[in-house]
């Protein structure tokens, strides 16, 4: 089988699978990053929309972070997002740091209109800069109040996000500007995690975002930034500008937001979701319940919400077990159109290089390089190929990681058919087809369908991570547990992941035992 038809066949297979999903020319495809306030604005979004216009909206909240998100606009996958100026200005457009607010948001949003047809609506009224953020008693002890204090200090810990680990108005440019600024060891930590890693003294400094509730539910102290690096953060809607020709009545519908949350609310908001464990639907509606409003009444109506929070896992589980039953179905979908796409072709691939000596190596040494390549990478990669989210790049990327054991195993269950066999196919008559069918494959088949189980177990883990490319699944509760550091929702994927991996691997080694005692 050549390359070119590999690629055919899996091209073929994946429309197949994907291609009758509707899309709705109606529906408004709504966006966030994968921490908690943008999930918050997403559905402050998301509601306003479905409060004020007749459109249908589709959430694809949690993903990858600013890239994969303007990736999305780009490619027409998402309409609308919540961006922040000094995010656009530096990591989108590459431009110079402005720390007036005005003149920055202007900036992006001319530039935005020119380049990339996408609208900036005002801004919501917020400023959300990073801030480095240390525990209090050890400001208060060592007299660290501003970012210069740290210079020369090369015996610290810091813990970034990702995105601040390789941004121009993060690591890297924050190095250049405080010159001399240097960690004893620098770690990745997901957003969610960092608060609770200082705070326990596992890192000495973080990233944090200067709206995050966390700051002082944990004690902490964020450190002033007296050399101006850091440009302003204002968040803002960007829309396609297609969108708002299409349906004017968009604009309408966001006005509310225009200036409408302080740092305080925002703060709070986030807050309700970090500490008291409230939903961002449920927060973003007690907002628009109470808008206008002030801080001390969406304190109250927050304070209510909090007291009708399940407490527990076994709460949580019962009271959205309607959303637990849409995931865990979604996540099945996921990994059997990514098994079963994978033993189509995984299993001629198998006989082919049976029957083929020359090509067994690089085949197999191909397959193999691709296992080597990180989950998120390769979701990473996909999305930039296909240029969308959602099903399409997840089920490429399963069926490329359960292609190996499905493989190999057809291989070495042909491989281990006894030659008296073959032989005595060839001495009835039989063609190659036809020894194939009738005698190898169902000698072999018990060993192949051990590949499968392998590649089943394997498919369910890997699918966890298709949240961060909009796809779905019960890694949409990890990624929600890890960025807001709360145990429940990361158990609630992780156990339905765990025991549908379970179910998996009994079905098929039950088939297993049948076809080898058969």
């Amino acid at each position: 089988m050549s390359r070119r038809m590999m690629i055919g066949l899996l091209s073929a297979f994946l429309g197949l699978a994907v291609g009758a999903w509707p899309a709705y020319s109606q529906t408004i495809r709504v966006g966030s990053k994968n921490f908690t306030e943008q999930a918050i604005l997403g559905e402050l979004v998301a509601q306003l929309i479905e409060r004020h216009t007749e459109l249908e909206v589709e959430r694809r909240f949690g993903l990858g972070g600013t890239d994969v998100c303007h990736a999305a606009m780009l490619a027409g996958e998402l309409d609308i997002y919540v961006e922040y100026s000094g995010t656009g200005l530096l990591n989108v457009l590459k431009q110079p740091v402005i720390h007036d607010p005005d003149e920055a948001y202007r900036m992006v949003a001319s530039q935005y209109r020119q380049q990339f047809d996408m609208v900036w609506l005002p801004p919501i009224g917020f400023n959300n800069t990073y801030a480095l953020t240390v525990r209090t008693d050890h400001a208060r002890q060592r007299g660290w109040a501003a970012v210069s204090d740290l210079i020369d200090l090369d015996e610290l810990r810091a813990g970034f996000t990702a995105e601040f680990m390789e941004r121009p108005d993060g690591l890297p440019g924050l190095r250049e500007r405080y010159d001399r600024l240097r960690f004893a060891s620098t770690i990745d930590l997901d957003p969610g995690l960092m608060y609770q890693a200082v705070a326990d003294d596992q890192v000495d400094v973080i990233c944090a975002f200067a709206t995050d509730g966390r700051i002082q539910a944990y004690g902490l102290t964020t450190l002033r930034d007296d050399l101006l690096f850091f440009p302003p953060y204002d968040a803002a809607p960007v829309v396609r500008a297609a969108l708002l020709t299409e349906h004017p009545g968009l604009r309408t519908a966001l006005a509310a937001l225009a200036g409408s949350i302080d740092d305080a609310q925002m703060r709070r908001m986030n807050y309700a979701v970090d500490v008291e464990d409230i939903k961002p639907a449920d927060v973003a509606r007690a907002w628009l319940d109470t808008w206008p409003n002030t801080a001390e009444h969406l304190g109250q109506a927050l304070q209510q919400v909090a007291t009708e929070q399940p407490k527990g896992f076994i709460a949580l589980a019962i009271t959205r077990r309607g959303e637990l039953l849409h995931k865990t179905l979604e996540h099945l979908v996921l990994t059997l159109s990514g098994v079963g796409l994978a033993v189509l072709i995984g299993v001629p691939i198998g006989v082919w290089i049976h029957r083929v000596a020359r090509v067994r190596g690089p085949v197999l040494a191909g397959i193999e390089m691709i296992q080597t390549v990180p989950s998120l990478a390769m979701l990473a990669f996909l999305f930039a190929v296909y240029g969308l989210l959602g099903a399409t790049p997840a089920i490429t990327a399963l069926v490329l990681y359960a292609l190996l054991p499905i493989v190999l195993n057809t291989y070495t269950g042909l491989s281990e058919v006894p030659t008296r066999l073959i032989e005595a196919a060839n001495g009835v008559g039989m063609s190659k087809a036809q020894r194939l069918r009738i005698v190898e494959l169902p000698l072999a088949l018990p060993i192949a369908v051990a590949g499968i189980r392998a590649a089943a177990v394997l498919t369910v883990g890997i699918a966890t991570l298709c949240t961060f490319i909009g796809a779905g699944g019960l890694g949409d509760f990890i990624a929600r547990g890890l960025a807001r550091n709360d145990p429940r929702l990361t158990l609630l994927g992780a156990i339905p992941a765990a025991i549908m991996a379970v179910i998996l691997s009994l079905v098929i080694r039950i088939i297993e035992r049948k076809l080898r005692h058969g």
